[in-house]
């Protein structure tokens, strides 16, 4: 393979509507390129990430826009997961067509326009300069400059400090005497967990379909109205000690600050109120939910990602397994939720926005659909190509299984249309899992999963290794942009509460990172007195309410 046709293979399978994973193309091409392109990623607590990539030469349009294509979505990835104070790019200033590219990304990227012009890769600046923001009170202003790679400094790397005292540990002990709220909002519901005194008292699922709400006031009453509801009727005329909330954006120091989510793709649209307006009556959800507590900093507030990881840790350190190295975990639901906690307990104040990365360069035949269709591989937030958003959660089954059904099992999709788990959109060429007048998502993902985890269908079992493909690959993708210490994985949420659906995930997962291990948040999770008590109860399960229970527990770090 020489340096030139390297990129040949890619646009192959890439016409073919293949998946060309990002990981599979770096590489290739730090192997084969012969253009140092090294980015310095100054990282909003004071350290310069480095990523050294090599760029192949390109003889046509063709391959310079794949090449191209592969950049953008490092940087994007890179801005998406870590974010950045700014960005500088060392290379061969000599070498015109490099440098143009280089030079390019600041308008790729629109990072001298409005947030509310911004589009495609410069949605995620919005989120990058809103933690900016957050943390610098407006003195920093993000920029990319490119620079000549003879200038290059050298950058030591920062080894993080072991903790010897993880706080995992002291939580249970603290429930025991605490009156605690737990919630878990999610794209298709939110959960509440209620503790007190060590008790679990009630578990109750609320349904909601966020991305249609045009009023943030809509959007934080189902919060707020259950939160007082549920204080007077088991409070007893006490407040909250502790609430934990796990919202599913961008949260700097509890707050909620990205706005790029489909949760609030409704205000997003809404012409008659200004959005950052709205967002910041949102940002200041915590501070509400603190009405209803004895503390100051009683409501604790994070990702829903970071809140599985959380979730995981206490379990474990509850069992006496190895904390050390931190938790990750995956939350597989409507959308992908990543986790990431430090053996302190801490919560690295980065986006962590993995949900958005873009694994897939290729599949060229799905990026032409509609971004709501269900064969479409276009983020419904950005209209980007491979974002995880499509292929990890709910989306991926409804997209694999519409592509892959009529060939081999025309029949099981007949039965999903029949029981009108897809039907074309009101006045649209384009399939849709219906969400009005009924919001039939949880029905047709359970379709699917009942189909796999049977062994009725042989096409819905290999959907859920490619699943199990897709986690594998965004593995590869952490690997790379944090390096953590944490390698092992485990998985939340509604696609894997089925063991067998589980277990073809992790058959998928094997086939490309064979090393990988993945533990299911199952009810060998079941350690701590608070998460035993939810196995026990007869109608809700670990799979379901895992998180809102670790909410309880999340909610004791700031707790009276």
């Amino acid at each position: 393979m020489n340096r030139v046709n390297c990129i040949d293979p890619f646009l192959k399978k890439a016409e073919a509507d293949e998946p060309v994973y990002i990981t599979d193309v770096r590489e290739v091409f730090d192997k084969e390129g012969s253009k140092a392109f090294h980015v310095h990623a100054h990282l909003y607590e004071g350290e310069t990430a480095v990523f050294a990539l090599g760029l192949p030469q390109w003889e046509d349009d063709r391959q310079r826009e794949f090449v191209a294509e592969y950049v953008r979505a490092f940087f994007y990835n890179l801005l998406s997961t870590l974010g950045a104070l700014r960005i500088e790019i060392y290379l061969d200033r000599s070498d015109e067509a490099l440098t143009a590219l280089a030079v390019g990304l600041s308008d790729d990227f629109q990072v001298s326009w409005a947030k509310t012009e911004r589009t495609g890769y410069g949605k995620c600046l919005n989120v990058n300069e809103r933690i900016i923001r957050a943390l610098t009170g407006g003195s920093e202003m993000f920029s990319i400059t490119v620079k000549d790679l003879a200038d290059e400094p050298a950058v030591q790397e920062e080894k993080r400090e072991s903790v010897s005292e993880p706080v995992f540990t002291q939580l249970p002990e603290r429930a025991r005497t605490r009156f605690l709220l737990g919630i878990d909002v999610g794209g298709t519901d939110i959960k509440f967990a209620v503790s007190l005194d060590g008790k679990l008292l009630h578990c109750e699922e609320l349904n909601w379909a966020p991305a249609s709400i045009s009023c943030v006031e809509d959007l934080t009453a189902p919060v707020l109205d259950a939160a007082e509801r549920l204080m007077k009727q088991f409070g007893g005329g006490r407040k909250w000690d502790g609430i934990g909330l796990s919202w599913p954006d961008a949260i700097i120091h509890n707050m909620i600050v990205g706005g790029e989510t489909t949760k609030t793709k409704g205000l997003r649209e809404n012409k008659d109120r200004d959005y950052e307006t709205q967002l910041a009556e949102l940002t200041a959800l915590c501070a509400r939910l603190g009405e209803f507590t004895n503390g100051e900093n009683a409501v604790q507030c994070c990702n829903d990602g970071p809140m599985a990881a959380f979730t995981d840790a206490v379990e474990m350190a509850a069992a006496g397994e190895d904390i050390s190295k931190g938790f990750i975990a995956y939350s597989l639901g409507t959308e992908l939720g990543t986790g990431w906690v430090l053996a302190d307990g801490s919560i690295p104040q980065i986006p962590l926005e993995v949900y958005n990365c873009i694994i897939d360069l290729g599949s060229y035949k799905a990026r032409t659909y509609h971004a709501d269709d269900a064969r479409s591989t276009l983020n419904v937030n950005t209209l980007l190509p491979g974002t995880l958003q499509k292929y990890t959660g709910q989306s991926g089954v409804f997209r694999l299984a519409y592509r892959d059904l009529p060939g081999t099992e025309p029949e099981i999709l007949r039965e999903a249309v029949e029981k009108g788990l897809f039907r074309s959109a009101d006045g649209e060429d384009f399939i849709v899992v219906p969400t009005e007048p009924e919001d039939k998502r949880k029905e047709c993902l359970e379709f699917f999963m009942e189909k796999a985890a049977s062994g009725e269908s042989s096409v819905c079992r290999e959907i859920f290794r490619q699943i199990g493909e897709y986690i594998a690959v965004t593995w590869a993708e952490n690997e790379y942009l944090f390096h953590p210490e944490a390698k092992d994985r485990t998985l939340f949420g509604r696609l894997v509460k089925r063991e067998e659906c589980f277990d073809l995930i992790c058959e998928g997962a094997a086939r490309r990172e064979p090393s990988l291990v993945l533990h299911n948040a199952d009810s060998s999770l079941a350690v701590t007195p608070l998460m035993r008590q939810l196995e026990e109860d007869p109608v809700f399960t670990i799979a379901q309410f895992a998180q809102a229970v670790g909410a309880l527990y999340f909610g004791c770090l700031g707790a009276v």
